[in-house]
């Protein structure tokens, strides 16, 4: 009787734990998968991998990469993130055989990309795959020539003199500099992608547009969870229908600005015009296969706004907080400065402020020490072999490329955590053609909109410099503090500068 009473117990005991180890071998099931293919790589923790350290919000994971990078030596290493394997390159050869020379293996990126979750972030240039990436960015390519930023030009000026205009409020106090370089590409942005004004600097209250966009870039958990989903565990966004960002604000505008510019034929030279121009051009060419309807043109004006406004935002305002600590860099920017515009109410020109080469290195200096994205990432579209070292890349293997490690790396940046912009007086080119200087990514799924971004600091930069200069003060961070649960370079406490009047 004792007997027929434990039987069932004990069944129970053992199926539980037969499903415990079923589900601890599946878990594991790739624990070897660098090793037996002879990749240097480290050892992952039980289930998260290689990644507890961002998981649990003591790493940003951009330096938690580039603390990785450091460990090893060789061309490439191995991670596992919730157990599927990574192989992250570090030389630079191999970077560029993957996204340039052999790019059509590795075309697509690893992020999720489920137009059902998420129409917006399914139809973006940023994650769409291809052939249908291929012919929208061969389109869209239109958009972003000089000729067509130019026509734009006027639109930065305009939002530069309204920076300027309101700095002039302020005198040998301390402002919140991030802030301040988010009011003024919030203004860039509603004017360039949605055509609209979104008075960031004149209204007494914070302007709407101002405040979505702030909002947007705010890290919670629940932001990062889904940011991560979408980076590494697309099962997760198709299961749970995550929305990468809530575009519901940003939809609504364009299509009301979309409208009315469609009946009035009120022309502006901005993006609200030049996507509707690609949109023509779809429709000419019925053969690609390809749709670019009404949801594709909001998702690509708001793919270009999160891309533009943040990082553009964050270059200015790291740009303006590397100078406050190094008043001769400031000096030398000033001086040419004065030199191109000697004139302190001459406009702000287009040409000349391509000329000016020490803005150039302060910002690639800029944006070596604070790139945007963390990480390239590529997806294996069929079996690959590195031809140096005989490294089968299997189909479908998921391809990192550690910014962050390989713009601190001393062997390409001497002294890599000082700011030098004399590192750039050659240029980016050199170092861009070496794959170990990638702050708008590499190949030909790099940034589409690189230039109109550092047009647009530029713009900022200069009208700031003309006429006020900053400083640190004792609420400023040195060195900074990142917030770990942002994937993006983000100063936990901000960036606090005083300003002075030249």
């Amino acid at each position: 009787m004792l007997l027929n009473l434990l039987l069932p117990n004990w069944i129970t005991i053992f199926l539980f734990l037969l499903i415990l180890l079923l589900c601890y071998s599946y878990i594991t099931r790739n624990d070897n998968y660098w090793k037996i293919r002879n990749v240097p790589y480290e050892k992952p923790y039980f289930l998260v991998g290689n990644f507890w350290e961002v998981f649990s919000g003591k790493k940003q994971i951009g330096k938690h990469l580039g603390h990785l990078y450091n460990k090893f030596t060789g061309p490439y290493f191995g991670i596992f993130v919730w157990g599927k394997p990574y192989l992250v390159i570090r030389g630079p050869d191999i970077i560029k055989q993957i996204t340039i020379r052999d790019f059509n293996n590795f075309v697509d990126r690893t992020f999720a990309c489920d137009k059902e979750a998420d129409d917006m972030s399914g139809n973006s240039l940023f994650i769409i795959r291809n052939p249908d990436w291929r012919n929208i960015r061969n389109k869209l390519s239109s958009i972003f020539t000089s000729g067509k930023i130019k026509n734009m030009y006027p639109l930065m000026v305009n939002t530069a003199e309204n920076l300027q205009k309101y700095l002039e409020n302020f005198d040998n106090e301390i402002l919140e500099i991030k802030e301040v370089s988010g009011k003024y590409m919030t203004d860039l942005v509603a004017s360039c992608f949605f055509g609209i004004e979104s008075n960031s600097f004149t209204g007494k209250e914070e302007a709407v547009f101002r405040r979505v966009c702030r909002e947007m870039f705010e890290m919670d958990i629940s932001q990062s969870f889904r940011l991560f989903s979408y980076f590494f565990v697309p099962k997760l966004v198709s299961l749970f229908k995550f929305k990468l960002f809530d575009t519901s604000y940003f939809r609504q505008v364009f299509l009301e600005t979309l409208s009315e510019r469609e009946k009035s034929g009120i022309k502006r030279n901005d993006f609200v015009d030049l996507l509707i121009h690609v949109r023509d051009m779809f429709q000419e060419d019925e053969k690609n296969g390809t749709k670019f309807d009404t949801t594709c043109m909001v998702a690509q004006a708001i793919t270009f706004f999160t891309a533009g406004f943040e990082t553009t935002s964050n270059l200015l305002a790291f740009a303006l907080y590397e100078l406050s600590l190094r008043q001769d860099c400031q000096k030398t920017l000033r001086e040419e400065i004065y030199e191109y515009f000697p004139d302190s109410t001459a406009s702000i020109t287009f040409d000349k402020i391509q000329q000016m080469q020490y803005l150039d290195m302060v910002l690639s200096e800029t944006l070596r020490r604070y790139p945007f994205g963390p990480f390239l990432n590529r997806n294996c579209k069929e079996d690959y072999v590195i031809e140096e070292t005989g490294l089968k890349i299997e189909k479908g293997t998921a391809i990192l490329i550690p910014i962050d490690g390989l713009h601190f790396d001393p062997v390409y940046f001497p002294e890599p955590d000082k700011f030098e912009p004399e590192r750039f007086r050659d240029g980016t080119k050199t170092l861009s053609n070496s794959c170990v200087y990638m702050p708008f990514g590499m190949g030909p799924r790099n940034c589409i909109g690189d230039r109109f971004g550092q047009i647009c600091a530029k713009v900022g930069l200069v009208h700031f410099l003309r006429k006020f200069k900053v400083e640190k003060c004792h609420l400023t961070q040195e060195p900074l503090v990142l917030d770990p649960k942002s994937p993006f370079i983000t100063p936990i406490h901000g960036l606090q500068l005083k300003i002075k009047k030249v």
